[in-house]
């Protein structure tokens, strides 16, 4: 909340300033250009790449550990206690070990998505400063900002669609896409 408030903040300080220069306030919906783009799309694939290896081992797991369980349930009634015992901890064991390595997953997911997040923005903000000076811009605002994972405000409540820029982004990292290959 306390980002939204500053935002707005900004916006009401900085727009006067950038009306009285004499430029133009834009917007760009960058959830919309890293779904449409190349590079977008290449981030997705390898995010999912990477996802989906991850869960073809904790499948795998999983799988083990339900057969274990099965077993142990077929078995359980005439097994000596000892033994029970020991066929519970190894699966309780086990269960640990699958969450341990399920959350370690989580967190090489989470720091994956933050990196190529992070190299997709820069790539995007390239655009956008060389967008800013072709068309004279003096402010580019995001059309949705996450609020704490909350799900989307919208930043632009309205907005001229001669000031959505985000087709324009789209072409562009699109051409750069294709000059890098």
């Amino acid at each position: 909340m306390k980002k939204v408030l500053i935002l707005m903040v900004a916006l009401l300080v900085m727009a006067p300033a950038a009306f009285a220069a004499g430029g133009k306030i834009a917007f760009v919906d960058t959830q919309t250009v890293f779904d449409k783009t190349k590079v977008g799309k290449k981030y997705q694939g390898v995010l999912k790449e990477y996802f989906d290896s991850r869960k073809k081992i904790l499948d795998l797991d999983a799988d083990e550990i339900q057969k274990m369980r099965e077993d142990y349930g077929k078995q359980s009634a005439v097994l000596k206690p000892e033994v029970r015992k020991e066929k519970e901890d190894s699966i309780s064991r086990k269960i640990s070990e699958f969450e341990k390595k399920r959350s370690d997953f989580n967190n090489e997911l989470s720091k994956k998505n933050e990196e190529l997040s992070n190299e997709f923005n820069q790539e995007m903000m390239a655009i956008l400063k060389d967008l800013e000076k072709k068309e004279k811009i003096s402010m580019i605002l995001n059309r949705t900002i996450n609020v704490m994972s909350k799900g989307e405000v919208p930043a632009v409540l309205y907005g001229d669609d001669d000031l959505d820029l985000t087709e324009k982004v789209v072409v562009e990292l699109d051409k750069k896409f294709d000059t890098k290959k």
